[in-house]
């Protein structure tokens, strides 16, 4: 295979090129991800593309202000038979025990340890360390640096920020967004903001990256 279509190409876009350049893509279809946008009491439809370059790879590069955008155009994707192939560094070691779903995209010096799931379209940045059976849900986004411990749960669209420790046996639930730098000890309910160290939960929806 050597053609990718990259959906969104902002800067997470063209990383996601350097990448996949590596791994034997010669072409490439670049998508302005804009053209995916709606509204979200709709349900997002692949209109114009569904008919197209049906011998591609695709690869969805969104950021974490648009998981649930990015998880519907997986979705969608999907339904219509197109490939949405995981990508692994080769400088990352991922255990022979855990699985990598489809559509996951690890960078670079990432050690995913044994007995450790992560699912659909889940991002995980550069030198992260996920220990062992630990469950990291739908179109996460895990920022550089990121130390989970042991047997931790992570929700579906959620967001740590650059350099958050969590520590073992803790439960974090859906839509939750994690600040720099923050030490995560005890559970987390869902769609909750946390920032700090001793961590505090803050409001709903406020901006905290």
């Amino acid at each position: 295979m050597t053609l990718s279509s990259i959906i969104g190409y902002g800067d997470l876009g063209k990383q996601f090129h350097v990448f996949l350049k590596t791994k034997g893509y010669t072409k490439f279809n670049l998508y302005d991800d804009l053209k995916f946008q709606s509204d979200e009491r709709s349900y997002f439809r692949f209109i114009g593309y569904k008919n197209q370059t049906t011998n591609s790879d695709y690869y969805v590069a969104l950021g974490y202000k648009n998981l649930a955008l990015k998880y519907k155009i997986l979705k969608e994707l999907m339904m219509n038979d197109k490939k949405t192939p995981k990508f692994v560094h080769e400088s990352s070691f991922v255990n022979d025990n855990s699985v990598i779903e489809e559509a996951v995209f690890i960078y670079p010096k990432c050690n995913i340890d044994m007995n450790t799931n992560v699912k659909l379209g889940t991002l995980i940045n550069n030198s992260v360390v996920i220990s062992h059976d630990s469950v990291i849900g739908v179109c996460c986004y895990i920022s550089p640096g990121c130390v989970i411990s042991g047997n931790v749960q992570i929700g579906d669209f959620t967001f740590l920020g650059s350099g958050v420790i969590v520590s073992n046996n803790v439960k974090i639930g859906k839509n939750v967004k994690i600040g720099i730098g923050s030490v995560i000890t005890s559970d987390i309910p869902d769609n909750t903001c946390v920032i700090g160290n001793p961590m505090r939960i803050l409001s709903n929806g406020l901006n905290i990256i």
